[in-house]
């Protein structure tokens, strides 16, 4: 080890100055920061809402849990087959669980 010890920064002064030289060309971000609204806009480009959702956890035997599996990759999601069965059996099922807002589902590998 070297007996060169850095001496650590003692303002916000110093601390930019240091750093102009290295930081001198990034750009600004001042300003309010938009999220990305891709996939998100609804009717006249105003953002949707989605409604507030609750977790369900269930204990099923292993074939049932691979049946419902395989029947979810081929809806899209968990959600949206069982709402899809619930809509078929006659409920009431809301838009937002037909068609989820933000469904980010990995893909299951097969074994």
């Amino acid at each position: 080890m070297s007996g060169f010890k850095r001496k650590p920064l003692q303002s916000a002064e110093e601390l930019t100055e240091a750093l102009r030289g290295h930081a001198g060309d990034l750009p600004s971000a001042t300003g309010r920061q938009e999220p990305a609204l891709q996939g998100r806009v609804g009717e006249g480009g105003r953002p949707r809402t989605v409604p507030k959702t609750v977790q369900l956890n269930i204990n099923i035997t292993e074939e049932l849990a691979d049946l419902i599996a395989d029947e979810a990759a081929k809806a899209g999601s968990t959600r949206r087959f069982i709402a899809r069965v619930l809509r078929d059996a006659g409920y009431p099922v809301p838009q937002a669980d037909l068609h989820p807002f933000d469904n980010r589902r990995r893909a299951r590998r097969p074994a």
